[in-house]
């Protein structure tokens, strides 16, 4: 047996030993990492097709409104109000229920504190702020409010204060909010 053999055999060994370590090894760890970026790469592509699916079913129930519901939904929720128009409209719901003396008065938007950060209940909307105080009797009350609920803009009440006063009648505030649609949002009809 040749001496230079066994440290031939041993240098040979040490030899494949270092280039498992110093090779080998760092080119499995390479492709594992390439493999977990492709499983990565193919979750996220199965999460944008769902997305995807799902903006298409999206698109077609909106492209499934008929053009009536389109203008009325526009007519509805407006990418503008004219706070004068909407004034002139409760004083014209005030005067056809027979209120008399009445103070109406529009009392601003929620825009300043949406570029606060803080954001409406009801989404990406910009709500218009009015606010009504008269005496009226009850059933005339409930005329109004039902006349406010038909009205061309979409009026919610949002606050009500009502106390008897004499002759049975009440004193009423009321707190009233109109919504427009952001005016970066596509029209709804051209």
């Amino acid at each position: 047996m040749n001496k230079f053999s066994l440290f031939t055999q041993l240098g040979m060994i040490a030899v494949a030993i270092v280039i498992v370590f110093i090779y080998i090894e760092p080119k499995i760890n390479s492709i594992r990492d390439t493999q977990d970026l492709i499983t990565n790469y193919e979750a996220e592509t199965q999460n944008v097709s769902q997305v995807n699916e799902s903006l298409k079913v999206k698109i077609a129930s909106i492209d499934a409104i008929s053009p009536e519901d389109s203008q009325a939904l526009a007519r509805f929720v407006p990418t503008a109000i004219d706070e004068i128009s909407v004034l002139k409209d409760l004083s014209t719901i005030m005067e056809t229920e027979s209120i008399r003396d009445y103070q109406i008065a529009y009392k601003g938007n929620n825009i300043a504190s949406a570029e606060q950060g803080v954001v409406s209940e009801y989404g990406n909307v910009t709500e218009e702020y009015f606010s009504a105080s008269f005496e009226t009797g009850y059933p005339q009350l409930k005329s109004l409010l039902a006349k406010l609920a038909t009205n061309d803009y979409l009026l919610q009440v949002s606050n009500i204060k009502m106390n008897s006063i004499a002759g049975g009648l009440l004193k009423v505030d009321l707190s009233l909010t109109a919504f427009t649609l952001p005016v970066t949002s596509p029209e709804v009809l051209e």
